[in-house]
This record gives structure tokens, sequence and C-alpha cells, in this order.
């Protein structure tokens, strides 16, 4: 399931009741095919419910509706700039089902979210980028912008639901992706950075006279990986051991770059995020989605 933020916490899920009672939010477990005749029948019945409430609620004053039919309404406008889809932006949410029941909550866990505004649902990337920096808006979420039928078993959304967001944007920055491209651009104008056709940018360290690698030869390396602020994510040179890898077997950028390279050689590359690890890099390591990588590689032997 793609939640806001990747996934929703492994936590419970309350509601205050008008009593002021806190009411366990229930959790559904679904059948393991999202399109079996169980859940076709659930996600009909909650589109259904979520179609009518979004076509009453759309009457009411202040509300707006987009031509996806997203509908907003301004509950405080903000005066800064508003965020791209390429954007990472920061806020703070609360959730609901269309029925009054909250299901999470930045503020209930006292820290603001950020994620890049084009790794999350459909309707929070449209919404986000109608909001100027400060602005607090209430979506209101048809289930097609939302989750659909790719909900979390044993979650609290079903299938279907169209869905309620408070969402004030505190803030944005660039991606991570958009970094890296502006660093890019800014290293091939350094003298002895090479680029190649797929984007890949290169400078000899020392050039080697042996062979050249094909793509289904397995290499013997040294290596060591940072970021482009510098900072080390990974290095065999530090663990003492060289690194043994068939090289059609690893990121593209590695693959096309140690072609370049004859045995005895030190590149370093500069690898743009699509020939690295894009949008999915191991999750909770030090590469955040869309990251540029730098690697210095020697290049010992050819194994095979």
């Amino acid at each position: 399931m793609k939640s806001i933020f990747y996934l929703f916490p492994a936590v419970l899920f309350f509601v205050a009741c008008s009593s002021g009672e806190v009411k366990e939010v229930q959790n559904y477990d679904l059948p393991n095919s999202a399109d079996s005749p169980d859940v076709s029948k659930i996600y009909a019945k909650e589109k259904a419910a979520g179609d009518a409430f979004l076509v009453k609620n759309k009457q009411k004053t202040g509300i707006k509706t987009t031509t996806s039919g997203l509908q907003y309404e301004v509950l405080k406008e903000g005066s800064g700039a508003k965020p791209t889809a390429e954007n990472t932006v920061k806020v703070h949410y609360t959730g609901f089902t269309i029925d009054g029941k909250k299901f999470e909550s930045s503020l209930d866990q006292g820290k603001p979210v950020e994620f890049p505004l084009n790794r999350v649902i459909k309707g929070w990337t449209e919404g986000l980028q109608l909001m100027s920096k400060g602005s607090k808006y209430k979506f209101y979420i048809p289930t097609e912008l939302a989750y659909d039928r790719n909900v979390q078993t044993g979650g609290p959304i079903l299938p279907g639901s169209a869905l309620i967001f408070e969402v004030e944007l505190l803030d944005f920055k660039e991606s991570e992706k958009q970094i890296g491209l502006k660093f890019l651009e800014q290293n091939k104008k350094k003298s002895g950075v090479k680029v190649t056709a797929s984007g890949l940018q290169y400078e000899v360290i020392k050039q080697g006279a042996g062979k050249k690698p094909s793509a289904s030869n397995t290499v013997k390396v040294h290596y060591t990986g940072t970021l482009i602020d510098g900072t080390k994510f990974d290095s065999s040179v530090d663990r003492g051991t060289p690194a043994e890898f068939r090289l059609d077997q690893v990121i593209a950028g590695w693959t096309e770059g140690l072609q370049l390279m004859p045995v005895g050689s030190k590149f370093k590359f500069y690898i743009p995020s699509e020939l690295a690890y894009g949008d999915n890099p191991r999750e909770r390591g030090p590469i955040q989605p869309g990251s540029t990588l730098i690697f210095d590689v020697e290049l010992l032997e050819i194994k095979k």
C-alpha cells in the first residue's frame, strides 16, 4: 500500500467520540486478492458511498473541485511559494474516513512528515501543488485519487474508500533528484569530466593497460561511494576486501561505466539517479530517493 509516507505505522488507530471517549477504529482483514469477489463487493459498496458523499459535499459553500474530481477547501491561505511535484514537502496532516473517523495524524505523533510530492497518492500530489507555504487545506479525495483497491490488509481503510485530509504545508525544498540534476549540470563543465549518451559522467583518475570487461563478466574491484555532499555510504577500501560481482547484476551506471575501464584503471563516476537506485533505494539507508551518486572505482581484475 502506498501510504502518505510509504507505509502506515503499525499502531492502533483511534477516534474520539462526541462524548470524549476514545474509540478504536476497526481494522479490516481482507482476502489476499484485490480482485476476489468479496473485495469487489466491498469496493463497490465503499465507492458508491464515497461518490454519494462527494456529490453532496461539493454543494457546500467554500468547496472547490478540480477537473480530476479532487475537492478542497481553504482553511488558511498562506503567502509563500507553491511546491511542484518534484519538491520534497514538510507537512502536518490528519486523515479521516468520510464518516469522520480519524485513522492517522502527524499531529498526534508530534512530528511533521517529509516526503517527495511525486511519491504519494495522486490526490496529495495534485492538492499540495495548489497550496502556498503556510496554507492549511482540507482535501476530499475520491478513491481513484487515493488508494482505490490497493489498501493495506489489516488497516483501517477499505477498498474503494474516499478519504479526507486536513493538511498544513509547513515548508518545501528541492528534491534529491532536482539537487542532483543541478550538480551534474555544473559538474560536466569541469575539466576532465566526460559524459556518455546515457548521462553517465566520469573522469579518468588512472588509465590502466589491461582488457576491458563485458557486461557478462565477473569483475573484482575496490570502490568508495559517496553522496554529492561528500557523505560516504559504502567502501570496500574501508572493509579491506575487494568486491566481486557480475557486471550485469549491478546498477546501470556501474554496468555501463566499468565497461569503459581497462584492468588497472581507476575512474570516478558521477551517476544520475536513473542510472543508480532511482526512487527505490534501500529503506532506511543513507541513500534517498532520487539521489545522484559518486563512486571512485578501481578495476583490479576480470575474473571470467
